[in-house]
């Protein structure tokens, strides 16, 4: 069996707030479920989903070019060239962190509430809140 192949997309959404308890929301674009309060929030960003429908990603079977043409991620794309398959996968949005005992930073997948973060470096236990 042939491993699927898989190419991250070069856009994300910005991260949102949630209008009713201003937690970070979910990423992603449309009817968002706030994870804190549970409120449906929508999410809309006309330049990122520009950007995702036009963006153009090099095949991994033979560099050919192909434009997305959908907001959807992960999407399934067929090269025309070569007839290869691969997904284009959503980009895992990541954020830099400061340890406030040695300053060090640390890079996190942002997620909605608050979490204990432990520096790999000083060892120190912080908490940290989106």
């Amino acid at each position: 069996m042939v491993d699927s192949v898989e190419v991250e997309s070069k856009h994300v959404a910005p991260l949102a707030e949630c209008a009713h308890c201003n937690h970070m929301l979910p990423p992603g674009l449309g009817e968002i479920q706030c994870e804190i309060c549970e409120a449906v929030c929508k999410v809309s960003h006309q330049p990122t989903v520009d950007a995702l429908i036009e963006e153009s990603v090099p095949c991994p079977h033979c560099n050919m070019i192909l434009v997305a043409g959908t907001e959807e991620r992960p999407v399934d794309l067929t090269c025309s060239g070569c007839n290869g398959v691969f997904a284009l996968t959503a980009k895992i949005v990541k954020v830099e962190i400061e340890c406030p005992g040695c300053e060090r930073k640390l890079r996190i997948r942002p997620r909605p509430g608050t979490r204990q973060l432990d520096c790999p470096a000083c060892e120190s236990a912080f908490n940290v809140t989106f």
